[in-house]
């Protein structure tokens, strides 16, 4: 049979945009569920292997990566030692090359220093060294007259490179004989105007007993200050 349906557009029954599924032929017995878990679990379990396999590489990766840092510590330390060395001995060798520039001779120093050596004293080593130390800045009488106590106290201090030559070396005589030939040497040295004309003060350091060749002595540093470059 044929029918016809008249009613205006607006009045039409619409057919919804969604159809309802019909689930009641769906037979739940057939779907593969043991199967779906199955796959689900193997999945779990290869993720799982995965991350363990990359803690392990990781674990690996950082065990050989400190270990090349501990090797290489050592080293680091011993070039940044090496360099510090280096330094020194570079500012040792400038301040050297300034003292030849203003015609200082170590030659004819060296050549003093023979001359005043006395007998019962004999040198190990000779060696030059400097170091930046501070004081109080000087002023001229008008300043400091012009300021008070207070001020002048906490004026900046000023710098200065101190420059020595350091004598390092044996008495053969122990006790206050030991001492005497030491302090003779040291008169020696400041009796030479040659040698002593470029130092402003020449000081006695620390004195201890020392033995050489089965025989006491007396081992002693002396200190020469170099006179301040103006």
């Amino acid at each position: 049979m044929i029918e016809i349906n008249l009613l205006p557009e607006e009045l039409k029954k619409k057919e919804p945009k969604f159809k309802k599924i019909d689930l009641s032929g769906i037979n739940v017995q057939d779907i593969p569920i043991l199967k779906i878990a199955a796959l689900f679990f193997a999945v779990l379990v290869i993720i799982q292997v995965i991350l363990v396999l990359i803690g392990i590489y990781g674990n690996s990766v950082v065990s050989s990566l400190s270990k090349d840092y501990s090797a290489i510590s050592p080293k680091k330390a011993e070039a940044e030692s090496l360099k510090s060395q280096v330094d020194t001995i570079n500012r040792k060798v400038n301040a050297i090359d300034e003292l030849m520039v203003k015609r200082f001779s170590w030659s004819k120093k060296l050549n003093d220093l023979s001359d005043s050596m006395t007998p019962g004293i004999w040198l190990n080593e000779v060696s030059y060294d400097e170091k930046v130390t501070e004081r109080a800045s000087q002023q001229d009488g008008r300043a400091a007259n012009n300021k008070s106590r207070k001020d002048t106290s906490k004026a900046s201090p000023e710098k200065i490179l101190s420059r020595y030559l350091i004598l390092s070396g044996y008495a053969s005589s122990m006790g206050e004989e030991g001492t005497a030939l030491i302090g003779k040497f040291i008169k020696s040295l400041k009796d030479n105007p040659s040698f002593y004309s470029d130092f402003s003060t020449i000081e006695l350091g620390v004195i201890k007993r020392d033995r050489v060749e089965d025989q006491e002595v007396m081992n002693f540093k002396i200190t020469c200050l170099f006179k301040e470059e103006k």
